[in-house]
């Protein structure tokens, strides 16, 4: 009895297993795409002791969706947006704006006007000044190391690699350091910023682990203008002095963190640590007084430098004429530019100026304007000397180590 009840519902299950198998193909669009590729069908066997259920797999079913015919799109006509004539390089490039926004003057005639409601441009002073300040703020792809030299003391050496390096790094966005390598009594930090615990320049060169930055700069005092400033290890307790050797060790530290480097240089071009920075510099400011005197050590210098096989100097170095005194000089400082000029070398007269006379701290916003924008003018010259892409110098020349 048992028996033939299972044998009666094996064949009733199966027969509902081969109609679901046989679904019509218009079933619901979900239901056909739940479809399982193979149907399984269970039956009862009696064989053996007992009786068992077998599961037997139904072949598969294959199911491939229906697509896109791309012939009947591909006869339809093709749309433009615009034509190509419309959509030409040239004829786009000659579009603009019916008014275009523009830099406006602040200062004389034109920045006066346009307080009361006008709106006139740049005057052609503030346009220089736009240009001269973008060629300071050339790109440096490589870093960059300029020295600062007189073979006299007393002419402003000091004076102009402070104030020249406050320009850089007030209109620079790189790392500007200033550096006093002068063995014998170096004031730099007197006319920049004190370190606030009297860290120099020996100490950055015997000290480990500089990888970080922040370790590098812990030796630096910052001014007004954001110029980095390493003091000269000189006292009046030192009993050695600075050596070509601890120069080199703490420049090399330097250059992995800083893109423009102003170093200055004692008075002795023959002592080892003045050897070191010129040796590794890429220019040179030659720092002369508007006196006899002064000119003829500057020529000096500019003789020594091609005399000690460092043409590549010379080649990028400028003479700045310093005036010491309000009144005019008694030497005429236009046949001082003319000879410079016969050895193709340029100059740049420095005006006197009240706020470098003092011998104190300089900030950039007490020079008078003509002393800014000589300044600024110095900067520019030897900006346009920097390495970059388009001259194809880049890479880490380090002077001429």
């Amino acid at each position: 009895m048992q028996h033939a009840q299972g044998s009666a519902a094996a064949t009733d299950y199966s027969a509902a297993a081969t109609d679901y198998s046989a679904a019509p193909a218009s079933a619901a669009p979900s239901q056909a795409l739940a479809r399982p590729e193979s149907v399984s069908t269970n039956t009862y066997s009696t064989a053996g002791e007992g009786a068992v259920w077998q599961q037997a797999a139904a072949p598969a079913t294959s199911w491939v969706p229906e697509r896109i015919d791309h012939a009947a799109y591909e006869q339809l006509p093709r749309i433009e947006v615009l034509p190509a004539t419309l959509s030409s390089i040239d004829l786009l490039s000659d579009i603009a704006a019916s008014r275009r926004a523009q830099l406006r003057a602040n200062h004389g005639v034109r920045g006066a006007l346009n307080k009361v409601g006008f709106k006139l441009g740049l005057s052609p002073a503030e346009q220089r000044a736009e240009d001269r300040r973008s060629r300071i703020r050339r790109q440096l792809t490589t870093t960059y190391q300029i020295a600062v030299v007189s073979v006299k003391g007393g002419v402003g050496r000091t004076t102009t690699a402070a104030t020249l390096g406050s320009t850089f790094a007030s209109l620079r966005p790189d790392r500007v350091v200033a550096i006093d390598a002068n063995p014998d009594f170096g004031d730099l930090a007197t006319r920049t910023s004190r370190h606030p615990y009297g860290l120099t320049l020996r100490d950055l060169a015997q000290a480990p682990n500089l990888d970080a930055f922040s370790a590098v700069q812990s030796f630096t005092s910052i001014n007004n203008d954001d110029l980095a400033v390493i003091a000269s290890p000189w006292t009046t307790e030192a009993n050695e002095a600075l050596s070509g050797r601890e120069y080199a060790t703490a420049v090399e530290v330097l250059r992995r963190h800083y893109n423009l480097l102003l170093v200055d240089c004692g008075t002795g071009v023959l002592d080892s640590a003045t050897a070191t920075v010129l040796q590794t510099s890429d220019a040179v400011v030659v720092v002369t007084p508007a006196t006899v005197g002064g000119v003829t050590g500057a020529v000096a210098t500019i003789n020594w430098l091609g005399a000690h096989g460092l043409q590549h100097l010379i080649a990028k170095s400028i003479v700045s004429i310093v005036h010491h005194q309000p009144a005019k000089p008694t030497v005429d400082v236009a046949a001082i530019e003319k000879l410079f000029a016969t050895a193709q070398r340029p100059t740049c007269v420095m005006p006197y100026d009240e706020h470098l006379a003092e011998g104190g701290e300089i900030d950039l916003r007490l020079l008078d304007k003509d002393t800014g924008l000589a300044f600024e003018e110095l900067a520019a010259w030897l900006s346009d000397s920097f390495p970059g892409y388009l001259s194809g110098d880049a890479g880490d020349r380090g002077g001429r180590r």
